[in-house]
């Protein structure tokens, strides 16, 4: 009789190290609390590689913005693009509604970039605010 082996004890399946995805997830949260619902974000993470010479391994993760009560309307409002070789960190950002690219993002300044993007750039602040209202009108 052959003994059971379990092979997945050689990974370390514990992580002390935040990625992008972590800090999105909690502004999701953020967002679904301040609004009460009316507006979400959703977060889809897809692993790719960029077309370049030679291909560089990524994980995108593209940042909706979900209007609940207008039939689930969704808006790309960014990517963020996290380098295989890079770890976490540094990021680059790729703003969706005035396309703006801002590279090199580190960890300590990642959720100021986020911000950037949503409140001082006028086309991505008034779509929020423009969805936030439609899905409140009467």
């Amino acid at each position: 009789m052959t003994k059971k082996k379990n092979i997945w004890k050689a990974f370390k399946f514990t992580n002390d190290d935040k990625s992008a995805l972590d800090y999105l997830n909690e502004q999701k949260t953020n967002l679904c609390t301040i609004t009460k619902g009316i507006l979400k974000l959703e977060i889809e993470a897809v692993d790719s590689y960029l077309d370049t010479d030679p291909p560089k391994m990524v994980v995108i993760y593209k940042v909706f913005l979900i209007a609940p009560k207008l039939g689930d309307y969704r808006v790309k409002l960014f990517t963020v693009i996290e380098y295989y070789d890079k770890g976490r960190f540094p990021v680059d950002m790729f703003s969706h509604l005035d396309n703006d690219k801002i590279e090199n993002i580190k960890e300590d300044s990642f959720i100021d970039k986020v911000s950037e993007i949503l409140f001082t750039k006028q086309i991505v602040k008034s779509k929020i605010q423009e969805l936030y209202k439609l899905s409140t009108d009467k």
